[in-house]
């Protein structure tokens, strides 16, 4: 009867064994308040992580994107700024239409530039 209480007293599981009560902070060493708690608490945190993970993966996706645009814009308001006090002249009012033709006239220097005329000038 000896060697049976000697097993009973080493049965004892080892989150009790080491400090002889229990943790609150420590949820593994502590008893769920209700069946469903410690569930909730996983469901919630996994729902948590993954909801922040796609979170932050859509401003990695999205902030280059709205970057590219906004510098986009920009250029293209600066580069059509060069040509629409001419069309304003004209009484021609089209945004972008300065853009189009800055970039039309950098295609025709191009164009003369690569031209045996153009390599003769420059």
């Amino acid at each position: 009867m000896a060697m049976a209480e000697e097993k009973e007293s080493t049965s004892i599981p080892l989150s009790q064994a080491e400090n002889g009560s229990t943790d609150p902070e420590d949820p593994a060493k502590s008893p769920p308040s209700s069946p469903n708690s410690s569930t909730r608490k996983a469901c919630c945190f996994v729902l948590q992580s993954w909801f922040s993970k796609k979170f932050m993966t859509g401003c990695v996706v999205l902030f280059p994107v709205a970057v590219t645009f906004f510098i986009t814009w920009w250029f293209i308001q600066f580069v059509d700024g060069f040509f629409s006090p001419l069309y304003e002249r004209l009484g021609v009012d089209i945004f972008g239409l300065g853009f189009i033709t800055s970039l039309l006239f950098v295609f025709f220097v191009g164009v003369f530039v690569s031209s045996w005329m153009g390599a003769a000038v420059f």
